[in-house]
């Protein structure tokens, strides 16, 4: 029935892929628990020897890095079952996580639905981290975690790849774009690439927690890459929207400020405050974003 596809890089999962062995045990179809390393190098303990016998899980390790979009398409053509539960392996699901998500299959089948993608969404800790990770906190309590009232009224621009759920059908249709290299907005562009007469879109109240903070140096150098990601697929996508791209189009003039901004500057206030304002990143992002589509 459903088949849970987690990617891993660099990251210890086996936490997650207990508890979602724990609600497997209550869930009332047949799950198949996928567990895939991108090739992680050997600079950690990523639970390897022990996710390798671990039972009821399927564990690839692959030997080269086939990143972000690459080894979800891959995961989607190996799953046995027609329906795909995407995670993040930093994603700590909720206790009636599984559950939640089988009610939503169940309701669509009495209906006859069979093509449809619900996003679970995302929330950080309450309790703020250690200053060094402040800034990835304080960017995601405030941009990323949503209620799904609130993602519903744009479906596809806050569409997150970290917990969703969809039909393996939808996936060998229509994969993840490959184009882009490294870190970001792949999923953006896949979602709103997606026909829309196609399946049933629907965001709901069933979120992961983050665990996967960022330091703020690693979280900014993250924003750069996927602001490059982002030029590189708005050209080949010229329908592509993003809250950034909605901002340098409707604000040409706030474009223009920021590119005289200085960067040194704005990286060093966002890294070093408990509570940045986030005006800054947006204009960081402006001044990214005018170097590379120049």
């Amino acid at each position: 029935m459903l088949s849970i596809c987690i990617p891993v890089y660099r990251y210890d999962v086996r936490p997650l892929v207990a508890e979602l062995l724990r609600q497997a045990e209550e869930f009332p179809g047949e799950i198949e628990i996928l567990v895939y390393d991108d090739a992680s190098p050997d600079d950690g303990d990523w639970g390897r020897e022990e996710l390798r016998q671990t039972a009821g899980i399927r564990y690839v390790e692959l030997s080269e890095n086939l990143g972000r979009a690459a080894i979800r398409n891959k995961m989607a053509r190996d799953a046995n079952n027609k329906y795909l539960l995407m995670m993040d392996s930093d994603g700590w699901p909720n206790k009636g996580f599984l559950l939640t998500y089988f009610k939503m299959l169940w309701q669509l089948e009495a209906k006859n639905k069979f093509d449809f993608l619900f996003v679970g969404g995302r929330h950080y800790k309450k309790s703020p981290p250690a200053s060094k990770y402040s800034l990835h906190w304080h960017y995601g309590h405030e941009r990323e975690s949503k209620p799904a009232t609130i993602r519903n009224e744009n479906r596809f621009l806050g569409f997150q790849s970290n917990n969703f759920l969809t039909t393996k059908s939808i996936l060998l249709r229509h994969p993840f774009p490959e184009e882009a290299e490294g870190y970001g907005h792949e999923d953006t562009q896949w979602a709103q690439s997606l026909p829309k007469e196609e399946f049933w879109f629907f965001h709901l109240e069933n979120p992961v927690i983050h665990l996967g903070l960022e330091p703020n140096d690693v979280f900014l150098s993250k924003q750069r890459q996927a602001i490059r990601n982002l030029a590189l697929l708005k050209q080949q996508n010229l329908h592509l929207r993003t809250r950034l791209i909605d901002l340098v189009e409707r604000y040409p003039r706030l474009t223009a400020l920021a590119k005289h901004l200085p960067e040194k500057w704005m990286t060093n206030y966002l890294a070093s405050r408990s509570r940045p304002n986030l005006l800054v990143l947006d204009l960081l992002k402006l001044k990214w974003w005018h170097t590379e589509k120049k």
